[in-house]
């Protein structure tokens, strides 16, 4: 393999890892093993773990944005934006590009270099969606609410419901409005 070649190994394995274990749980020797490269290597490879952890934000934010642009194809509107939210459906689950900007969020809390990319990696998806789309801000704004809430869902393992029960009725068969 050339470095390149390893390289890329080494961030595929990272958005696995990463995305389960987080960015201060995760360590470059469980990278580096299942990469099939010492961490001495990693480290020739990438000077610091936060900079794998970039590496990996990256690559997870390019697999999103390919796969949603590819999904909606020549569609537009809702169709296209249907056929994006199927294909990022697809890739929600542990290990995924999904599971890892969950950690990518949580990193950005407390790192500021960090932040900063977040930042632009959402902003990427954001623009992703509107090209592909072509909807107003409205929409990608309730469309990005229901994929958070969905990568919430799968991130608190089971699934929470995504609807809310009904409230109960009390004796005498009338709600009231919730504080009354």
């Amino acid at each position: 393999m050339t470095a390149d070649q390893r390289r890329d190994a080494v961030v595929r394995v990272a958005v696995r890892v990463f995305a389960r274990d987080g960015f201060h749980a995760a360590t470059t020797a469980a990278i580096a093993g299942l990469a099939g490269v010492s961490q001495p290597y990693l480290f020739r490879l990438f000077a610091t773990k936060r900079a794998v952890f970039l590496a990996a934000a990256e690559l997870a934010t390019d697999d999103a944005a390919r796969a949603f642009t590819a999904a909606a194809g020549s569609a537009r509107g809702v169709a296209a934006l249907r056929a994006g939210e199927r294909a990022w459906r697809r890739m929600v689950g542990a290990g995924s590009p999904f599971a890892f900007q969950w950690q990518l969020h949580a990193a950005a809390a407390g790192d500021p270099v960090i932040r900063v990319a977040a930042a632009r990696h959402a902003e990427t998806l954001w623009r992703t969606v509107a090209a592909a789309t072509g909807l107003p801000d409205a929409a990608l704004a309730a469309f990005f609410g229901r994929v958070l809430l969905t990568g919430a869902a799968t991130a608190l393992r089971p699934p929470a419901p995504l609807t809310t029960p009904p409230a109960p009725v009390p004796a005498g068969g009338r709600s009231r409005p919730a504080g009354r």
